[in-house]
């Protein structure tokens, strides 16, 4: 065989390889993205975020979310979960692509406050958008927070009532809504909410 046969060949290969998980919507993780099974939402979903002076969620409880995470695994999140912030972003937004790596290094640096855990909804899942697939998109950027896939419908985003990017719901130790945000919050307002979070 010569090495031009042999070389053509390891090309077709590796590009058969890349249209295949394009076309499953499977990203490195091996879980689909988005996600093939629609996300279970148990309980209320919140009301449309439209004013976030005066959000109406604020006290009621999160609905429950079970689907896959970007590791591939069962991960659910839920009002039993403690006080947590949960974040949602879509990949090919351009807010979100300079905010995740600002909460991925204030993370890495400062940890978090005690008792208080940060969670991801990766949602508005588009192959054809920039950062597909969005998991490959979270990892180069250091994000390492356990993170749900959001359905085709997306379901996730629906239930909590977030309509732009990125968007953020704050959960008190009751497991109801403090506050919900969207748009480039900064680190500095982030850590002053998780902070205000902590038992």
């Amino acid at each position: 065989m010569t090495p031009f046969f042999v070389g053509g060949l390891a090309a077709v290969v590796v590009v058969a390889a890349i249209a295949a998980v394009v076309i499953s919507g499977a990203g490195p993780s091996g879980a689909a993205e988005p996600a093939n099974q629609r996300v279970v939402v148990t309980g209320q979903q919140l009301p449309a975020l439209t004013d976030p002076a005066a959000d109406p969620a604020v006290g009621q409880p999160i609905p429950e979310l079970s689907g896959v995470g970007l590791d591939g695994q069962p991960l659910t999140i839920g009002p039993g979960d403690g006080p947590m912030a949960i974040v949602v972003l879509a990949h090919w937004c351009p807010h979100c692509q300079a905010e995740l790596p600002a909460l991925a290094d204030y993370i890495a640096q400062s940890g978090m406050p005690d008792g208080v855990s940060i969670v991801g909804v990766s949602t508005a899942i588009d192959p054809v958008r920039p950062n597909y697939p969005p998991s490959a998109w979270f990892r180069r950027e250091g994000w390492t927070q356990p993170t749900l896939i959001d359905d085709a419908g997306s379901g996730a985003l629906q239930a909590l009532g977030v309509s732009s990017f990125p968007g953020f719901v704050f959960v008190a130790a009751d497991g109801t809504v403090t506050q919900r945000l969207t748009g480039e919050i900064g680190v500095d307002q982030f850590a002053q909410i998780l902070a205000s979070l902590a038992p």
